[in-house]
């Protein structure tokens, strides 16, 4: 006979009838089309994602194996600083300056980043987002200033 975690296992299945309960209130709003979608899209979206994560804990519940689970708070302190500091700042110097600084806090995260992946991937990001959201979106901010 298999051992598992029961308490994980109830709590997978209180999980997955919360998200029961959503999919089946989602499936009452409008679906939209696939130009404008509706309301219900997105709580049946991930009112089926949530039962999907639910149905893999009952299966690793069921594993003889613990599941390892370690916290890197240097890489949780330096990704959400940056989003911080980039809502903050990005008015006052501008769009590429502030998402310069939100990528390299972001890849100092990592510590098997190098500064040239690092430089390298706010380059590229940096003019991405320029084109993307400036450019092509028109979002109104500025570039450098503010």
């Amino acid at each position: 006979m298999q051992k598992f975690d029961r308490n994980e296992v109830l709590a997978a299945i209180a999980m997955m009838a919360f998200g029961g309960i959503w999919l089946y209130i989602g499936l009452d709003y409008a679906w939209g089309n696939a130009v404008r979608i509706g309301a219900g899209v997105f709580p049946v979206a991930l009112s089926l994602i949530l039962i999907a994560l639910c149905v893999l804990l009952i299966a690793k519940a069921r594993s003889a194996r613990p599941l390892v689970f370690s916290l890197h708070v240097r890489s949780l302190v330096l990704i959400l600083g940056g989003i911080l500091l980039w809502a903050l700042s990005v008015d006052v110097i501008g769009f590429l300056p502030a998402t310069a600084v939100l990528l390299a806090m972001c890849g100092l995260a990592d510590p098997a980043s190098t500064w040239r992946s690092i430089i390298g991937m706010t380059v590229f990001l940096c003019a991405f987002g320029y084109l993307v959201f400036i450019e092509a979106l028109n979002v109104p901010m500025a570039i450098i200033g503010g």
